[in-house]
């Protein structure tokens, strides 16, 4: 049984870190938290030490596989960029071999991050995610993941006829929801409503309800697609109204970025249990916008982070959330009034990082937080050493601004020990 020592890093709600000095965090050969106290227990393998850290594994709630090795490609409006950039990359997977390559490096890259839960897009072809669910499976990454549905102006060599499209889905949903002792889940993924029929938006919604799996689509991602969906759908209120009606929407739906919710948009999120993911380096860095994350809190969504690689091109979680700490305080400064009161917290970000984003999931029964009876996706870090010098509410801020991938140390999925590096 192996037992972690260091910095207890927990957040205990989206306003308060708890932070405990000198604690064995034991987990037990079931791959769950046996213990967490300040005993050690006899015989036990010890990782880490005095001057470590032990966080809850990161998660990353938006992002493209095919898109890793595309990161930092600048200068491109977001359509043009998807042309140019985001199509190609998708394309060259039908080879099963250039998806096999892709998908390990992809996996030893985002644990090398810290991250240890993705929900991820896949490409339009299914041997492409047979393959990746397959080194998922083998290289111990919690994942949620899913072929990418799109029926209507796409590439020809990605365009998907519906009937097809939906069987092929069903067949991977079939082989690979629950697999992997649980740890991966499948996805029913339309990549937006302006790439999909309402055949195939209704029928991933009917087979997502049919194998109670999960359905993740983008949503208001820039203002040429909010004008494109316009044009198309004149007599449809909105994209969300649409999703609405087409079944898409409820507790296990991940919407991506939302830079352009409206009030309306953002009440009907909310009531029908649906989570939206915050991408603020994306966001940015393509130029969408700047999202007002206490608006959509304040609407009661449930809320997560994502990288949106390679929309965005900063695969670290920490620094995804630092950035939507920057982009709040932006908005404030710049707000006309400038706002007074509440601005967004180190703690909230460290709880979107973790326990938030694993309730956002539907996962927050399972990973998220350090605690006995809990699957043991931890991270031992070791961050400098001044940091456990602070006061002890000025450590948790410390320690999101300046931690570093090269810090991390050990990274445990479900207990085992997955990176940063494994022989």
């Amino acid at each position: 049984m192996k037992t972690l020592l260091g910095t207890l890093l927990q957040p205990a709600s989206s306003t308060r870190c708890e932070i405990t000095k000198d604690r064995y965090v034991r987990i037990g050969d079931d791959g769950r938290i046996a213990s967490v106290g300040s005993d050690r227990a006899t015989g036990d393998e010890i990782v880490g030490g005095p001057d470590c850290w032990i966080l809850p594994g990161f998660i990353d709630a938006h992002l493209h596989v095919a898109q890793w090795d595309r990161r930092g490609i600048d200068g491109l409006p977001v359509l043009e960029w998807q042309e140019k950039v985001g199509y190609p990359a998708e394309v060259r997977l039908a080879s099963t071999a250039a998806a096999r390559a892709l998908a390990e490096e992809f996996t030893r890259g985002v644990i090398a991050n810290g991250t240890t839960t993705v929900a991820a897009f896949g490409s339009s072809f299914k041997q492409e995610v047979e393959t990746t669910f397959g080194v998922f499976a083998e290289r111990g990454l919690r994942a949620i993941y899913g072929m990418a549905l799109n029926d209507m102006d796409m590439p020809a060599e990605l365009l998907q006829q519906p009937d097809q499209a939906l069987d092929d889905a069903r067949a991977l949903a079939a082989q690979w929801h629950g697999a992997a002792q649980g740890r991966l889940s499948y996805a029913f993924s339309p990549r937006t409503s302006l790439r999909c029929s309402e055949k195939l938006l209704r029928g991933a919604a009917a087979l997502a309800g049919m194998f109670k799996c999960y359905l993740q689509t983008h949503v208001a991602d820039s203002v040429a697609e909010r004008t494109e969906f316009q044009n198309r759908y004149p007599d449809q209120i909105d994209e969300v109204e649409l999703l609405h009606e087409t079944g898409v929407l409820g507790p296990r739906t991940i919407l991506a970025h939302g830079a352009f919710v409206d009030p309306h948009q953002r009440r009907e999120i909310a009531q029908s249990g649906t989570s939206l993911v915050n991408c603020p380096v994306a966001n940015l860095f393509r130029e969408s916008g700047l999202v007002d994350y206490f608006v959509r809190n304040a609407s009661g969504i449930r809320m997560a982070l994502g990288s949106s690689i390679g929309g965005g091109f900063e695969p670290f979680m920490p620094r995804v959330a630092v950035e939507g700490l920057q982009a709040a305080k932006a908005l404030r400064v710049h707000s006309l009034p400038r706002r007074g009161g509440q601005t967004l917290a180190p703690s909230e970000a460290w709880w979107l990082l973790t326990t938030g984003g694993a309730a956002a999931l539907s996962l927050g029964h399972l990973i998220g937080t350090i605690a006995q009876g809990y699957q043991a996706d931890c991270l031992v870090v070791r961050p400098e050493k001044w940091i456990a010098e602070l006061p002890e509410e000025q450590q948790a801020s410390a320690l999101l601004y300046t931690i570093c991938p090269q810090q991390i140390e050990h990274v445990f999925i479900a207990g085992r020990r997955v990176g940063p590096t494994v022989s």
